[in-house]
């Protein structure tokens, strides 16, 4: 990320708000940094914005790419407004996927659109997760607000800005790079569900694989009960399916006697000679062999448990 922030509105291509930051305005400059040759970004009050300016002007100004002002428009059947992020995706977002060659540009926008951009949108626009849980979160919108200046320092805000910029490009990026590889494993995933045997799926690599098999529009899909693929620790993985994809509930469980085992006393309850392991809850085993992984698969799917 090479940005360069000036204190000469004349010479900015890049006009955002100035003192504290937030996901919005910091991601929206990582992003147009990326559309942009030679990205220079003034941070502006309210007072300095100009009336008409060749420089793209965001989340400030009321202009095409802000939300503050009674025309902000609100994404379709959904109470959540677009950001600046959310509006400058929306009119660039396929435009950059293209440009970066992506494997297939329509999917990789709605799933970057969904995983990152609404939560930007949303939490700008004042719409909190309601989170149940006996910790508290470090989201995103904390995480970029720890680059802010604390109340007792005196560092200048701007080079802040622009560590904060720094950390939303190495976020961006890896979620574009994770995302476009589950859109290249979920191909070879449906090219492999013809092949499932009782309830099992055996894949050769070890690679994301339930978006492929809850989307599938094949129908053998619905049988698989559990997933077999290599780990990446060696040997291989057995893993029973959850009943959808949100859901940590198992549609099959390994026998309550399994779990938590490891080495010896599982192969002893089991007589499944490489047998290694079963999670405590059951999610996952593991064995050294694929034959000895299609006995341990057989052991959840007969469990009545």
């Amino acid at each position: 990320m090479n940005i360069k922030i000036t204190k000469n509105i004349e010479e900015a291509n890049l006009i955002t708000h100035d003192s504290k930051f937030h996901p919005d305005d910091v991601f929206s400059t990582m992003f147009l940094s990326k559309l942009i040759e030679n990205p220079i970004v003034y941070r502006a009050s309210v007072k300095d914005v100009p009336a008409s300016s060749t420089a793209i002007i965001y989340d400030i100004g009321f202009g095409e790419f802000d939300h503050h002002g009674p025309n902000a428009r609100y994404r379709e059947n959904s109470k959540i407004k677009y950001c600046s992020f959310g509006l400058l995706w929306e009119k660039y977002g396929r435009e950059y996927l293209k440009k970066i060659n992506t494997l297939d540009v329509e999917k990789l926008y709605h799933k970057i659109e969904e995983n990152l951009v609404k939560q930007i949108d949303g939490i700008d626009n004042g719409l909190f997760p309601k989170i149940d849980a006996d910790y508290k979160l470090l989201d995103l919108d904390k995480i970029i607000d720890m680059f802010n200046n604390t109340w007792d320092e005196e560092t200048d805000n701007n080079e802040n800005f622009k560590e904060a910029v720094n950390i939303a490009e190495i976020i961006f990026d890896h979620l574009i790079k994770k995302e476009n590889a589950t859109i290249k494993a979920s191909k070879l995933v449906e090219e492999n569900i013809d092949k499932v045997k009782d309830n099992i799926l055996i894949l050769d690599t070890y690679m994301p694989y339930s978006e492929a098999i809850f989307n599938s529009k094949k129908e053998i899909a619905k049988n698989i009960k559990i997933v077999i693929l290599p780990s990446n620790r060696g040997g291989y993985n057995i893993k029973p399916m959850t009943i959808n994809e949100q859901s940590k509930e198992l549609v099959v469980n390994f026998p309550k006697s399994y779990r938590g085992l490891h080495d010896e006393e599982l192969v002893k309850i089991s007589n499944i000679e490489t047998a290694r392991f079963v999670h405590a809850t059951g999610f996952l085993a593991c064995a050294e062999t694929l034959d000895d992984a299609i006995k341990l698969a057989h052991k959840a799917l007969e469990n009545k448990e």
